[in-house]
């Protein structure tokens, strides 16, 4: 009997309207647990080199774990394609719909070909199916979630699907369900497969080996994070305003990519107490979070966007609300409201938007060019015309639906020079210049910027690291932001480890203080919902295995050392109103060091033939040896 998994996974064949349920290899299930890590085997097994982004043969893959419908699982959920760039689109949401597919019986979907029209997929336990979506295709995420509940008429049925941005093929949308949402890029393949929804209703349960310790192991991390007791000072900050609770301290630091990066601050930035107080009117948690209040309910009651209401799971579009010079609350809740209802990604739209800007104020672009829009910083009246634009791919916006590594290609005229991208994908508001770490792990990502990938890069409180744990790296140096000490080390156990993770899975915000340094917690719940023996040595190693395997798609792709690079921008130019300089040579640096810790080539950072067998990657090698 499995305990944790289901030991199922669901494959649909859109052109033919075929559904095979199979067996999930117990193999898979040892060497990369679930959820992102065997995401990554079917899709490096399936769409190879040959296939490009936009052919039937690539593949939307979802996936859960075996801890996926057990609390501190929280729902989360990782979806995966290839991205129109090459490399791996990844990414993933929280909320119900991964604990509804556990219960009604599967552990993966894999979505292969194109529909011919647009359908959804419907699960019910046993009763899998594609119905028609015609009616359905046009209709933004809050449209669509409220007509498949209407027409299935199961009240806790949950649904998962595009907006408009993912009809319209917008470079990076995302697939959303109800107000969680993620995996920039993969909304964009689902809607190039019309295939507009997938709801699930399962009556089932998750089977676990040792209850009693499971129990036992859950209530030792929920004491971690007990808001009154806990040793680490994010976790009741956190609980309450999220990663808004750093908006001043970015600031003040500089850390801001105001104004496209050109500054690190600005004045009248948005403050988290603002929000609270003004927007916020009830806290929302997702599927069994201790957080009580990690997602909330805004509404704005005055002014020229009053009744513009909504939910958001995190404040990361906060931060990139600088980016476009924006200060106003209202006017950032009314576009982050237009990103969840059309599918955008608002990283993608702020960081777009501000290269505009940038190119509009030095005379690069014109009105002209932007469809009679005063395309200025902080102009919040273009910034809001100019996202309903992206989602519709009208005028100046069909350009942006492109992200910016694209769009600049399109105008050329040396906008080239002001892109905010990494292996042509925007970045998401973490300070490259201003700490060391953030710059390595952004460079090396394979999905392109996904600081998820290595959370939290804050250095826990030293006196809640017990002694007896052997760290790979020495917390003390590791964590001097401007220093390349020990970032190499650092950076590839944070990979390693939020690898494992991932596809446990948990959710990666809790990941903090002692959770996020000693795995052994983590270890023993695995342990106790599998009944799997598995070492410390070999828990790691997996997480090692994952992203060896990542790696070597990307390099499949024809991805080298010269795509693991920081914007031009943090590159060459300092900060200048706080005096940080760009980081120059120091990538290069923290690289070498950090390739010659994985077993990768220097100069190629292609994984080596004796890393790839140590790793069980034998196969890897095969499809490597003639590109070393």
């Amino acid at each position: 009997m499995l305990y944790g998994w289901k030991g199922k996974m669901l494959r649909v064949d859109l052109a033919e309207k075929k559904i095979v349920k199979e067996a999930l290899p117990e193999e898979w299930m040892r060497k990369y647990i679930g959820c992102r890590g065997i995401n990554d085997i079917i899709l490096y097994n399936e769409a190879g080199p040959n296939v490009h982004a936009f052919d039937p043969d690539n593949r939307l893959i979802f996936g859960t774990g075996p801890l996926d419908g057990t609390p501190i699982g929280n729902g989360r959920v990782s979806i995966q394609t290839k991205h129109p760039s090459g490399y791996i689109a990844e990414g993933g949401f929280g909320g119900d719909w991964g604990p509804e597919l556990k219960y009604a019986g599967y552990d993966n979907i894999v979505i292969e070909k194109k529909s011919n029209k647009p359908v959804y997929l419907y699960i019910n336990d046993d009763e899998v199916e594609l119905r028609d979506a015609t009616h359905l295709w046009g209709k933004d995420v809050l449209e669509t979630t409220k007509a498949i509940k209407s027409e299935i008429e199961i009240p806790d049925i949950k649904i998962a699907c595009i907006g408009q941005a993912g009809e319209n093929l917008v470079a990076r949308a995302k697939v959303f369900n109800e107000h969680h949402c993620g995996c920039r890029g993969c909304g964009t393949i689902m809607g190039d497969k019309k295939l507009k929804a997938i709801a699930v209703h399962g009556t089932g349960s998750v089977k676990l080996s040792n209850p009693v310790e499971y129990l036992r192991v859950y209530r030792e991390i929920r004491q971690i994070l007990d808001l009154k007791d806990t040793a680490d000072c994010f976790v009741p900050a956190w609980s309450f305003m999220s990663a808004n609770l750093m908006l001043e301290g970015f600031n003040e630091l500089g850390w801001m990519h105001a104004y496209n990066a050109q500054r690190g601050s600005l004045e009248n930035a948005l403050t988290g107490e603002e929000y609270i107080e003004k927007y916020v009117v009830k806290p929302k948690g997702g599927f069994c979070c201790p957080f009580p209040a990690c997602g909330r309910r805004f509404e704005v009651k005055e002014g020229k966007y009053a009744g513009t209401t909504g939910d958001e799971r995190e404040g990361g579009f906060a931060y990139a609300a600088a980016v476009v010079g924006l200060t106003q609350w209202d006017a950032l809740l009314k576009i982050r409201d237009l990103c969840d209802r059309y599918g955008l990604d608002e990283f993608q739209v702020f960081y777009t938007i501000g290269w505009a800007m940038e190119c509009y104020e030095k005379g690069i672009i014109t009105k002209e060019d932007t469809d009679g829009l005063d395309l200025k910083f902080g102009n919040e009246d273009a910034l809001v015309e100019m996202v309903e634009k992206i989602a519709w791919r009208e005028g100046f916006g069909n350009t942006l639906a492109e992200g910016a590594y694209e769009a600049a290609k399109i105008i050329g005229r040396g906008s080239e020079r002001y892109v905010l991208a990494i292996k042509g994908q925007e970045l998401e508001v973490m300070p490259e210049r201003g700490v060391y770490q953030f710059a390595l792990a952004l460079a090396v990502s394979e999905n392109g910027p996904d600081h998820t990938r290595w959370y939290p890069p804050y250095p826990p409180n030293p006196k809640v690291i017990p002694t007896d744990i052997p760290l790979p790296f020495d917390p003390y140096k590791a964590f001097k932001t401007r220093d390349v000490d020990d970032k190499g080390r650092l950076v590839k156990w944070l990979y390693d480890s939020r690898a494992v993770i991932e596809s446990l899975p948990s959710c990666i915000f809790i990941v903090r203080g002692i959770l996020g340094i000693d795995m052994r917690l983590w270890l023993r719940i695995y342990n106790a919902t599998t009944g799997v023996d598995c070492t410390p040595d070999e828990f790691i190693r997996t997480g090692e295995r994952i992203v060896n395997l990542e790696r070597a798609f990307n390099v499949r792709e024809g991805f080298r050392r010269k795509d693991d690079v920081c914007p031009r921008r943090m590159m060459e130019e300092p900060i200048v109103d706080r005096h940080i300089p760009p980081l120059g040579k120091n990538l290069d640096l923290m690289l070498n060091d950090y390739y010659a810790l994985r077993g990768w080539d220097v100069k190629t950072s292609i994984p080596k033939e004796a890393k790839l067998q140590e790793l069980d990657l034998n196969f890897v090698n095969n499809d490597l040896k003639d590109l070393r």
